[in-house]
């Protein structure tokens, strides 16, 4: 059962080798080179038809012993017109604009944040490409000129430790396993790389490759990049190999059972080729790629795929390597290219004519050759040199040669649909835009099938370079992005973007709309469709800008405030007189109503007062009630204080009188003035008392007044 903490420590290992004995390591280098030797051996074929269809595109030519030194051979451009045709085409339609990359919603979106996660990844990966990884798109560029002709490319994505790369790499530099089908497949595929002294230098210090190669020593097994053919049309020549050239390096994408379980385990193994020296070990592969079953064994483990095959046309055999116009068009340029040297020749040996001399003419001076305008002196005379001059019979060339010729170039020009319209030649006069749309649809239809091709490529690229972004990217980066869509979004992105399975990345371009030729064909069907009225005008007429690639689309869709006419104006002085009237009649209807809900107040007020009045008038009778009460009660106290004074005179004259017998004198006006004061007293006390207890109940002639007043 294996051990889940080492396949971790592997998989997070920069370089395993370190911790493989040498003896395995020796093995290991031995058996990749071989393997790598029987792949090339394997595809010889197949590297020297990449040389020939590179010199053909590229115009290399050697010079001709036969029928004779340096006969013509000229390198009919067949291939080259096909290649930098469709490198045209398809470099500004893959590549249109700073959006190359669009991101999009698998499964449901309610609230809508899929969306804006996915207009984020859009924006990010479009500026990663084109601003980031500064070499994609001049390769990119590149392969649109080198697809069409070999057949296929590769591109390889990989995080070098500092930053994202998705290099081109030139089928000649990958070698796969002879018995794949695709290859994604493949047992085996072997990169060709040369590292120069320094670069070696900085992969052993950062632990990425082991200190065994000798980095002062020459490489004894650098290749020349190019043919001697090519490098002589360039004007290059190989330098000598020394001490700073770069050595070349065997990066195996193999597999191999490295922990003796019984399964090998997907890595990447890189062996110095000279030495075969063991460099690096990496795993190709992550946890969750590896599967196992219910006793816990490993039954499978998905490797992680580092290339990208671009194949322009499918190989019927189901081969790695695709088809091009070189194989398509080589034969056919072979013979174009015969038919034109001989058509030379021929004339050549017209001009320039041979034959036999009789032995009997003397030249006086000079050589045999003539320049033109030259005489030479004989000692032959007339009749005599004719006879003795005999040329080799020639005839001018024929007519079938160049009928031949033009059907050559015609079928290799049908092949790849290389026509005088796509080339940007006049289709001819007073021909309709139908006719020449439907010759464009017709010219482009091989290319429809192809441009999809690499649409399905680049989208495989697109989710490399994406999973990428999960593992390494920052946890928040900053960018810069043209043309935001959303301001409150872009220009922030988060390593968890690209974390959840729920977004698609594609390319942004359309595989349909191969060429401006084709975008015009179909704004002018929209044309068509615009004058019946049988669409959105406005919808239309931008796609249509958008054909022609106008700049400003917006502003030119932004139509000036139309004047009305006379008889507008005056319909519309109808409908503001119409609408005035009827302001005026729910004015009059408003004021109605104001006026009879004031009057219903009003009548409500006049009950309120009613009843207020019968209020009030309670409160009168109720007030002369108690007033009539309280003058009984002050009368009867009145009486009853009569009497009591009158008694208290009574006593007192008796006790006077007794005072006066017994000899005590009282001051009998002193004491009676003294209680007259205080029966005075207490009589205005009582009275004090008495309106106290009526003030406190409320004056009705006072609450009248405040309610007419209010």
């Amino acid at each position: 059962m294996p051990d889940l903490n080492q396949i971790r420590d592997t998989i997070a290992s920069i370089n395993v080798a370190g911790d493989i004995d040498q003896d395995v390591l020796d093995k290991m280098g031995h058996d990749i080179y071989s393997w790598y030797e029987e792949d090339e051996n394997s595809r010889s074929e197949w590297t020297e038809k990449y040389e020939e269809y590179m010199k053909l595109a590229t115009q290399v030519k050697a010079n001709k012993s036969f029928p004779w030194p340096d006969a013509a051979n000229v390198k009919y451009p067949l291939l080259s017109i096909a290649s930098l045709q469709f490198a045209s085409r398809a470099y500004q339609s893959l590549v249109p604009n700073n959006k190359v990359v669009k991101a999009r919603v698998i499964g449901e979106d309610p609230d809508g944040q899929k969306a804006k996660r996915a207009s984020r990844i859009s924006n990010y990966m479009s500026y990663q490409l084109l601003e980031e990884m500064d070499t994609w798109e001049d390769q990119m560029d590149r392969t649109c000129l080198i697809l069409p002709i070999i057949g296929n490319v590769f591109k390889k994505t990989y995080w070098d430790g500092h930053r994202m790369m998705s290099d081109l790499v030139l089928p000649k530099d990958l070698c796969v396993d002879y018995y794949a089908t695709s290859l994604e497949d493949a047992d085996r595929k072997t990169h060709k790389i040369y590292y120069y002294p320094n670069e070696i230098t900085s992969y052993v210090r950062s632990e990425h490759f082991l200190d065994v190669v000798d980095t002062s020593a020459s490489s004894n097994t650098i290749e020349a990049n190019h043919s001697n053919a090519y490098d002589e049309l360039q004007g290059i020549t190989p330098p000598a190999n020394n001490s700073k050239s770069p050595h070349c390096f065997l990066e195996c994408h193999c597999w191999w059972d490295l922990d003796d379980d019984g399964y090998q385990e997907p890595y990447v193994i890189t062996i110095h080729k000279d030495t075969k020296q063991v460099v690096r070990i990496a795993a190709r592969y992550d946890e969750d790629g590896v599967k196992f079953n219910d006793a816990g064994d490993i039954v499978r483990i998905i490797p992680v795929e580092y290339f990208t095959n671009y194949i322009f046309i499918n190989d019927p055999n189901s081969g790695v390597y695709g088809m091009g116009f070189g194989s398509l068009l080589g034969p056919l340029n072979e013979a174009t290219n015969t038919i034109i040297n001989q058509l030379l020749d021929s004339g050549t040996i017209n001009n320039l004519q041979a034959g036999f001399l009789s032995k009997g003419i003397k030249m006086t001076n000079g050589n045999i050759p003539l320049k033109p305008g030259e005489w030479r002196y004989v000692n032959t005379i007339g009749d005599d040199l004719r006879k003795g001059i005999v040329p080799i019979p020639s005839k001018e060339p024929s007519n079938v040669l160049f009928s031949l010729l033009s059907m050559m170039i015609q079928s290799g020009q049908q092949l790849s649909s290389v026509t005088d319209i796509m080339t940007g030649s006049s289709p001819g006069q007073n021909q309709p835009w139908s006719t020449t749309s439907e010759v464009l649809r017709q010219g482009l239809q091989v290319f429809s099938s192809i441009y999809k091709r690499i649409h399905r490529s680049m989208k495989r690229e697109f989710k490399k370079i994406a999973r990428l972004n999960s593992l390494y990217m920052e946890e928040k980066k900053y960018f810069a992005v043209l043309d935001p869509t959303d301001a409150s979004e872009v220009g922030m992105i988060g390593k968890s973007d690209f974390e959840d399975g729920d977004m698609d990345v594609v390319p942004n371009s359309d595989p349909t709309n191969i060429s401006n030729a084709e975008k015009l064909a179909k704004a002018e069907s929209l044309m068509q469709l615009l004058q019946l009225g049988a669409i959105n005008p406005q919808v239309a007429t931008k796609r249509i800008l958008e054909a022609s690639d106008q700049e400003g689309i917006d502003e030119l869709m932004q139509l000036p405030e139309k004047q009305p006419s006379f008889e507008e104006q005056i319909k519309l002085q109808e409908l503001q007189l119409t609408a005035s009237s009827q302001e005026i009649t729910k004015s009059k209807t408003q004021y109605q109503a104001m006026r009879d809900q004031a009057a219903a107040e009003l009548t409500m007020t006049k009950a309120k007062s009613e009843e207020q009045r019968i209020g009030i008038e309670k409160m009168r009778l109720q007030y002369a009630i108690e007033s009539k009460q309280t003058e009984l009660a002050i009368a009867q106290q009145n009486e009853t204080m009569q009497e009591q004074m009158a008694e208290l005179e009574r006593m007192q004259k008796q006790i006077d009188m007794v005072a006066k017998a017994s000899g005590y004198e009282l001051d009998y006006e002193e004491r009676v003035s003294k209680l007259n004061d205080e029966s005075i007293e207490r009589q205005r006390q009582l009275e004090e008392d008495e309106k106290a207890r009526i003030s406190s109940i409320v004056d009705p002639n006072q609450s009248v007044e405040s309610e007419q007043t209010e």
